[in-house]
């Protein structure tokens, strides 16, 4: 039985094109009372015939396959309704959001094997299109990033040339000049590789067929006063089409960016592998490259390509020859409902999904529908009937929205059914993420159920939107078109669905369309609406933790934690292989969860604080290398950082008293409630040669004992190799006392202390802010003891004990959850130095230290130091006075900062040990300490002139080996200054 409308008919797919440009439909209507019982006709939403313009003439007028007079598009429709291009006026597709370079693509970011054999070139953040990465001369992405806005202006002033006017020959030659111009700049970046795969040039294989196909004729510019807004438009786009079939690559497509994806986004996440993907659509001859495990159905190959272009989006793998598939280790199974008519029954798509069904599909596209519906009444009886209904909790149902510009005003009755939770409705939208003219819509329509409208049940609560105007697919026979539709936003949702299902294969249906749902970016209205449903489909954000503060991590022993803001602070915390190393996290997903498997890289906290605090590092770290120059008393350059203000308060005999204050590091981010510089006191008797001294500031240059290391920096663990174990202790509350043994020998110990609120002032505003949420104070204390012995004039050695206490750190290193390390650690390090004058005023400085750290255990439970970290630290200055006249001075520096020799943590937490399953268990890693050396070479420069009333400077600092880990001190840097006093 069939469903009749006024005149019983069966429609031709191919009679419902709204517009080569837009996926097709048939006009059927949902019926009535009178013939109910009987079947309705389905139709795919299929793409074009004509791809820009024209009339569809083969479906003007008279169309009586069965009987009756139907005209299927209700008189003469223009494919652009009229005079519009294919986005909704006069735009040319690649000027602004068309560009299928427009965001951060980077389609071929990651390890890509498939590219260019085993060797992985697009490995890192390299724009495949830029630089010699290329496979061919010049650079493509620049290439379309200069002639997009070129054409943009061309197509603008082509566009307002009255063809009627006397100056419309010399406008039209301007065009031909422009014209020409853009195709030598085409010939520059992609002739070398035409020629060398056709063995022809650009213009007899590109450009000749391209003019031909539109009717220009450069030779005679009266010719492009044929062509329409939308032709174009159309033509740019086959001109970019073309070009970008000579590269070698997959071809980049404007939809990624607009949905967040990229091959290696794909490739990280397992790229569908093992995911059963049911295709119910039109069979398509075998395609080698796709992963087409079996196809079903009664009819053969009908020379249609829609179920060829619906596949490619879900699945076309990696292999630099077309389209990319969102999911391309997915395999696909397929089942053809549609007849030579082009057109289905609801009877055909049943046991077509009960096939699906039974060939364990976990998702399921279908572009097609009933026209002037955006979800048909008809599909309860679908998902009610037997045959589906025992196996439909297994399988997401993706749905293609239809392409009549429909709103649906009515409900569905879901009574027979219930369900909807795996049940996905997509709609299509433009390159500005615009809804499509032609896309249809949810409205206000509900599931409902015994007559009720439950939460979650509405068509908008199950509706998302993707891109589905000129998408690049395969037109079934090896060559690539583009069409437009619902048909081709609902395969990029698939290919989503099989991407969450592959990564998490314990997730059942509902909780994958949950994922979808809750990830997909709003558009229109705030919230959920009935134009755009959940919004728009967002790839790379249903890969992500869905809220990253409701993440929890799981103890070896199955205990639950909450990891709030996880990340560390990386001190000098330094991994042989920190992108190998990883932790994991979870986020509860309705009854079940989703892991994160998330490297050490990505919770580095500077990779994020960078961008708050960059400029104020930079300007600190300029500042203090080029506040060099002081000069001592006698008017000589010095190189030391703290010009101290003293006032003496009292004497007594030989005991002398006084107060002091001198500048604070500029390293040292100070809060707004504290002191910008430093303070102290220092009793002293100088002859008898004791000392007490005590304050607040740099504890670590107050207890050094060599004066030629004068400078924040020398004792910085970062950038300095003078008992860096001391300068974690630095900047808050220190004392210390000295006193001479011997004549030759002198003694001094004390205690400093550090705590840091892990705070950042911003730039500018001066606005404080926490460096992490969750992240508490640091706190650490030294004790240190040193001896110095004069072997002569001129030559000191010194040899000092430091005991570094850090109660809520590692090395500096801090973190939250799992990477936790209150408890704190214990450093004992020993550092030997020496000094020495030598001739032609030269004076040597070295000092070399060592460390051992170890711990009694850290406060996350997750953590321990399975083998006590060793450490080193040296560096050895060279100081000239008098270069140049007696003013001035030159300092030479090797430095090795402190480095990790040697030491393990382990890590233990639960981690999934079945993938299909989620089954935990508890896992233990050993992340080995160290990393590569870090080396650098320092020079710097100051001169005293006019008593001391004025001074420059000059220094830079370059990286002679080092880590990456630590880029922020790598490189060169350099600096200079010129002060003058008034």
């Amino acid at each position: 039985m069939k469903k009749f409308l006024q005149t019983t008919v069966a429609l031709s797919a191919l009679a419902c094109v709204i517009t080569p440009m837009t996926a097709s439909t048939a006009f059927a209507d949902g019926g009535s009372e009178e013939n109910a019982g009987e079947q309705t006709f389905l139709f795919a939403y299929h793409g074009d015939i004509n791809p820009f313009y024209g009339d569809i003439s083969p479906f003007y007028g008279d169309i009586n396959p069965f009987h009756g007079d139907i005209n299927p598009f209700r008189g003469d429709i223009n494919p652009f309704y009229g005079d519009i291009s294919p986005f909704w006026g006069d735009i040319s597709p690649f000027w602004g959001d068309i560009n299928p370079f427009h965001g951060d693509i980077n389609p071929f970011y990651g390890d890509i094997s498939p590219f260019w054999g085993d060797i992985s070139p697009f490995y890192g953040d390299i724009d495949p299109f830029y630089g010699d990465i290329n496979p061919f001369y010049g650079d493509i992405a620049p290439f379309w990033g200069d002639i997009g806005p070129f054409w943009g202006d061309i197509n603008a002033f082509w566009g307002d040339i009255d063809p009627f006017s006397e100056t419309a020959a010399d406008d039209y030659q301007s065009v031909v000049n422009h014209l020409l111009e853009i195709f030598a700049q085409a010939d520059a970046v992609f002739g070398a590789s035409v020629e060398h795969q056709t063995g022809q040039s650009l213009e007899e294989v590109v450009l000749a067929d391209l003019l031909a196909k539109y009717g220009l004729d450069l030779s005679n510019p009266e010719s492009l006063s044929e062509l329409s807004a939308a032709d174009r438009s159309a033509f740019f786009l086959d001109f970019y089409d073309g070009l970008m079939g000579y590269t070698g690559l997959d071809r980049v497509d404007h939809w990624m960016p607009h949905v967040n994806w990229t091959p290696a986004l794909s490739q990280a996440a397992g790229a569908g592998e093992g995911v059963v993907v049911g295709l119910l659509d039109f069979s398509f001859t075998a395609d080698e490259a796709l992963n087409v495990r079996r196809s079903a159905g009664e009819r053969d190959y009908l020379n249609f390509n829609h179920g060829a272009a619906v596949a490619g989006l879900i699945n076309a793998p990696l292999d630099g020859k077309g389209v990319m598939g969102i999911a391309p280790g997915a395999m696909l199974v397929t089942y053809n409902p549609f007849d030579e008519t082009l057109s289905t029954n609801f009877d055909a798509v049943t046991t077509g999904l009960e096939t699906l069904l039974q060939s364990n599909a976990r998702v399921i596209n279908m572009s097609l529908g009933v026209p002037g519906t955006t979800f048909s009444q008809e599909w309860a009886d679908v998902f009610s009937s037997d045959r589906v209904a025992r196996f439909s909790r297994q399988a997401l149902f993706v749905v293609a929205a239809g392409n009549d510009g429909h709103t649906q005003t009515f409900d569905v009755d879901w009574s027979s059914v219930g369900n909807v939770s795996n049940l996905i409705i997509v709609g299509s939208v433009d390159p500005a993420s615009n809804i499509s003219f032609f896309s249809n819509r949810p409205g206000e329509a509900c599931f409902t159920v015994n007559g009720r409208c439950t939460e979650g049940n509405r068509l908008m609560d199950r509706f998302l939107v993707a891109p589905g105007e000129l998408i690049m697919v395969s037109d079934g026979e090896g060559g690539f078109v583009r069409q437009s539709g619902t048909s081709f936003a609902a395969p990029l949702v698939s290919g989503a669905a099989a991407l969450v299902q592959g990564r998490w294969g314990w997730l059942q249906s509902n909780d994958v369309a949950d994922v979808l749902l809750r990830s997909a970016r709003d558009l229109g209205e705030p919230g959920t609406d009935a134009v755009y449903g959940r919004g728009m489909l967002d790839i790379g954000a249903a890969m992500s933790p869905l809220d990253a503060d409701s993440l929890y991590f799981v103890t070896g022993d199955m205990g639950r934690q909450s990891a709030g803001a996880i990340a560390y602070s990386r001190g000098r915390l330094t991994f042989h292989s920190r992108d190998e190393n990883s932790v994991v996290l979870f986020e509860d997903i309705n009854d079940t969860f989703r892991d994160f498997v998330v490297s050490l890289d990505d919770l580095n906290i500077e990779m994020t604080q960078e961008e708050l605090d960059a400029s104020l590092d930079a300007e600190a770290y300029l500042l203090e290398r080029n506040n060099l120059a002081d000069s001592d008393r006698d008017g000589t350059a010095d190189f030391r950082d703290t010009t101290e203000f003293a006032v003496a308060m009292s004497a007594r005999g030989n005991l002398r008293v006084s107060a002091f204050a001198s500048t604070l590091d500029p390293q040292d981010r100070v809060g707004n409630d504290e002191l910008g510089f430093q303070v102290g006191v220092r009793i002293a008797d100088d002859q008898a040669g004791r000392e007490l001294r005590f304050g607040h500031g740099e504890g670590a240059l107050a207890l050094s004992a060599q004066e030629g290391f004068g400078l924040f920096s020398d004792h910085r663990p970062e950038t300095g190799g003078v008992n860096p174990v001391l300068g974690f202790a630095s900047g808050g509350v220190y004392g210390m006392a000295g006193y001479e043994v011997s004549e030759n020998t002198r003694v001094t110990f004390g205690a400093t202390t550090s705590h840091d609120e892990q705070t950042t002032i911003l730039p500018y505003s001066g606005e404080e802010r926490s460096v992490a949420p969750g992240l508490g104070a640091y706190d650490a204390a030294a004790f240190s003891l040193t001896a110095t012995h004069t072997v002569r004039d001129g030559l000191d050695l010194n040899v000092s004990y430091t005991l570094l206490r850090e109660d809520t750190g590692f090395l500096g290193a801090q973190g939250t959850g799992p990477l936790d390390f209150s408890g704190g650690a214990l450093t004992d390090a020993a550092t030997f130095g020496v000094s020495a004058a030598l001739p032609m005023q030269l004076n040597f400085d070295a000092s070399a230290t060592v460390g051992r750290t170890r711990t009694g255990g850290f406060g996350s439970e997750t953590l321990s130091l399975s083998e006590d970290a060793i450490s080193s630290a040296f560096q050895v200055t060279m100081t000239r006075q008098g270069v140049f006249n007696g003013r001035d001075a030159l300092r030479f520096s090797v430095i090795q900062p402190l480095h990790i020799e040697s030491g393990a943590l382990q890590y233990s937490t639960a981690r999934i040990a079945d993938r299909e399953t989620g089954k935990m268990t508890a896992s233990t890693e050993t992340w080995r300490l160290g990393g590569e050396r870090p080396l650098y070479a320092e020079a710097m420069y100051g001169n005293t002139l006019f008593d001391g009333l004025a001074g420059f400077s000059l220094y830079s600092r370059v990286e002679l080996a080092g880590d990456s880990q630590y880029e922020d001190f790598s490189g060169v840097t350099a600096g200079g200054r010129l002060t003058l006093e008034f």
